[in-house]
């Protein structure tokens, strides 16, 4: 009886080792997503700006500007809060500085209002003011 058990024993902790405990990705693992993801745009009738989330990555055009860097969102308060960290810009001052901002989606998270402070400076807005950025989701 104890060599049926130990067989059965041997025969589930090889099926195990070998196909694994389930659960597992077997196309790799699930990217960094958020509600931000995909491409933003503010048209307004002097410049554009593109904003483009991609996992944790953001990315503005203005014009022929540049800027990029990694970002974080709190997503539990109200209005939600953004941290944009700078890796790259026009600006080489703006490098390794984070600019903190406000944003909120519309029901259908088509249109997002954002206010952002400037890189560097450490008071993040406390509401959209009288002219926020209104982005569209493109």
């Amino acid at each position: 009886m104890k060599i049926k058990w130990l067989i059965l024993i041997a025969v589930l902790t090889g099926t195990i080792a070998f196909w694994g405990c389930g659960g597992s990705n077997p196309t790799g693992p699930v990217p960094y997503t958020t509600e931000l993801e995909g491409t933003w745009v503010l048209d307004d009738s002097s410049y554009q700006l593109t904003f483009i989330f991609l996992d944790s990555n953001w990315t503005v055009q203005v014009d022929t500007d540049t800027w990029k860097g990694t970002f974080t969102l709190n997503t539990a308060l109200t209005p939600k809060y953004i941290d944009l960290m700078c890796t790259t810009s026009p600006d080489t001052s703006q490098i390794g500085t984070t600019s903190l901002g406000i944003y909120s989606l519309n029901s259908t998270a088509t249109v997002c209002t954002m206010a952002i402070a400037d890189f560097g400076d450490t008071v993040r807005p406390i509401d959209f003011g009288t002219d926020p950025m209104i982005l569209n989701k493109q």
